[in-house]
C-alpha cells in the first residue's frame, strides 16, 4: 500500500502532488515511528532510521517490535545505538521473544499490546566444527548470556543474576501483565495512547 507523499509547508501538512506517493515504512517514519518485523538481522536500516530521525530533532521515537528473535549481535548493534541516541525511545511490543526483548526493555517508555507475548530463553547457536570450536563457541555463548542478562537487569529487571539464568534455561514465556512485573514492560498500550501518536 502506498500513501500520498505529505510534507509541512508553513507547520501545515500538505500534499505535494498526485502522483507522488510514499511507501507505508516512509509513511510512519514521518510519524517517528520504526518497525522491527520478523527475524532480527543486521539492522542497518533501523539503525540509520534512528539515527536519521535523532538528527532531525529530539522528540521521541517509537520502535514497535514484533519478532521472534534472531541474530543477537544485530540486537546489540540496535540496542547500543538506541542507548546513544537523544531521542527517548518508546517501544511496543507486539511479539517479543528472545533477542527482541532486549529491544523491547530497552525502550525509554515500554508498551505491550493487550494480547502481546513476550519469550527469554537460553542463546540459541547453529554450531559448527569440531570439539575445540565448540569450546570456543560455548565461551562466546556464555559472554553473550550475561551480556544480555545485565542489559535486563540495567533496563529494570529486578531479579538476581542466578534468577535470569534460571528463567532462560528453557522457553519463559509471559504474557503482558507478566512482563510488566518482571521489569520488561511499563504498561499496556490503549487506542488514546496510539493515537496521540499518530497525530
Amino acid at each position: 500500500m502506498l500513501y500520498p507523499r505529505v510534507t509541512k509547508i508553513n507547520g501545515k501538512e500538505t500534499l505535494i502532488g498526485d502522483n507522488c506517493l510514499v511507501s507505508p515504512r516512509e509513511h510512519l517514519a514521518g510519524k517517528r515511528i520504526i518497525n522491527v518485523f520478523g527475524t532480527i538481522g543486521m539492522e542497518l536500516d533501523s539503525v540509520n532510521l534512528l539515527l536519521a530521525l535523532d538528527s532531525q530533532s529530539h522528540e521521541p521515537i517509537k520502535f514497535i517490535i514484533s519478532s521472534p528473535g534472531g541474530s543477537v549481535d544485530a540486537a546489540f548493534l540496535l540496542y547500543d545505538v538506541i542507548q546513544l541516541v537523544e531521542s527517548p525511545i518508546i517501544t511496543i511490543g507486539t511479539w517479543c521473544c528472545s533477542a527482541a526483548v532486549m529491544l523491547l526493555a530497552a525502550g525509554n517508555k515500554r508498551y505491550l499490546l493487550p494480547h502481546s507475548k513476550t519469550m527469554i530463553h537460553l542463546i540459541r547457536s547453529q554450531f559448527e566444527g569440531d570439539a575445540k570450536d565448540f569450546e570456543i563457541a560455548k565461551k562466546e555463548m556464555d559472554a553473550y548470556q550475561t551480556q544480555m542478562s545485565e542489559i535486563y537487569q540495567r533496563c529494570g529487571v529486578k531479579k538476581t543474576k542466578k534468577q535470569l539464568s534460571m528463567d532462560m534455561d528453557r522457553e519463559f514465556w509471559m504474557n503482558p501483565k507478566e512482563a510488566i512485573d518482571y521489569g520488561l514492560a511499563d504498561e499496556i498500550v490503549t487506542k488514546e495512547t496510539v493515537q496521540g501518536w499518530l497525530k
